[in-house]
């Protein structure tokens, strides 16, 4: 966990801060780690990084376009250099929260890296939306608290609170994983995860409803202002659902196997919300969910020591990469590398 001099810190910056712009990643945590800054003080412009696997330059239009005075950087492990002197050359300054294992001077020169505020709180290593409910102190945004951390499977401690006084929406005494198939706070983090991967106007309206609602059951009302990301999260639930029972089938006729190495196909990537279903029902095998994109697979991997694994894997493959958390990690292949990649992993799992 972040010191408690870091988080004050933080905080005073964040205060100090009359037009923040926050560059979030694409999933829950990030998005509720974005809503817990924004509502602390009531102002800023949050941005869903959809660029993989870094935050590019091509997010500088943003930075001219809204015109902050500070750049808040939450729950993205890998920021291009460009990026950050395109914001340190406007004179704005830049406050990066993280929680992921990386060594941040192998990715960036260390003369940017004196030049910013850089927060992780690897090893611990809880998530952006735990630091940023510190950070804010909101009891009345507990639920998205609540929301963020179920999202990045991670059991905050005020989680028995919660579940005592929401006893619908959550239950403390089942793993944390489960939480995300057994509770109304883990259909809500499908719900958002969904509502994101819709188009850039649908998303910023999303965004100005959720900086305002006041209470889960305002995202659960079905009205105006929430009928467009039910109606995505209805759609893409039907997708999800039926490339899910087709890896299902696939597992089955491997059910011998300790890997389930799946690929699909789709216009809109889901291989998280998959491979983390797939997991939920096969807790001890090693989960691999890819998609191919711009000639090259994006993997979502699950399971014990999943990343090690993985690294292993693709350990003299030119062009391939990976990383992220010891058992829910990524992986990039070029597409012309991936029967190699397969081999070699289901090697390392024998």
């Amino acid at each position: 966990m972040l010191k408690k001099e870091e988080i004050l810190e933080i905080k005073e910056i964040l205060e100090e801060s009359q037009n923040p712009l926050f560059f979030f990643d694409n999933d829950a945590d990030g998005l509720c780690s974005f809503l817990l800054l924004q509502r602390a003080i009531e102002r800023g412009k949050g941005v869903a990084i959809k660029s993989f696997p870094a935050l590019n330059a091509s997010y500088l239009r943003k930075i001219d376009e809204l015109n902050p005075d500070a750049v808040f950087i939450l729950d993205k492990p890998s920021v291009e250099e460009e990026f950050l002197l395109g914001v340190l050359e406007k004179g704005i300054p830049v406050i990066w929260i993280d929680h992921h294992n990386i060594q941040l001077n192998k990715e960036i020169n260390p003369e940017i890296i004196k030049k910013i505020k850089y927060y992780n709180s690897f090893p611990t290593s809880e998530p952006v939306t735990y630091i940023c409910y510190k950070i804010s102190g909101k009891k009345d945004d507990e639920w998205i608290a609540m929301i963020g951390c179920v999202g990045d499977v991670y059991m905050p401690d005020f989680a028995k609170d919660y579940a005592e006084e929401n006893p619908d929406f959550f239950n403390a005494k089942i793993p944390i994983f489960d939480a995300q198939f057994k509770t109304k706070i883990g259909e809500i983090t499908r719900i958002l995860n969904f509502g994101l991967k819709d188009t850039t106007t649908n998303v910023v309206q999303m965004l100005k409803f959720l900086t305002t609602a006041r209470n889960i059951n305002d995202l659960l009302e079905e009205n105006y202002k929430t009928k467009q990301f039910h109606h995505r999260y209805n759609q893409l639930n039907r997708v999800y659902l039926g490339i899910l029972k087709k890896a299902e089938e696939k597992s089955k006729k491997e059910k011998n196997q300790k890997l389930i190495f799946f690929t699909y196909k789709s216009e809109i990537a889901m291989s998280s919300e998959i491979s983390n279903a797939l997991l939920f029902m096969h807790p001890k095998k090693i989960i691999l969910v890819g998609t191919e994109k711009q000639g090259r697979y994006l993997f979502s991997a699950r399971g014990e020591n999943v990343r090690d694994i993985c690294l292993k894997a693709i350990e003299g493959i030119e062009g391939a990469s990976g990383g992220g958390h010891e058992k829910a990690s990524g992986v990039q292949i070029p597409e012309s590398k991936l029967e190699e990649f397969q081999k070699k992993l289901e090697e390392l799992v024998r």
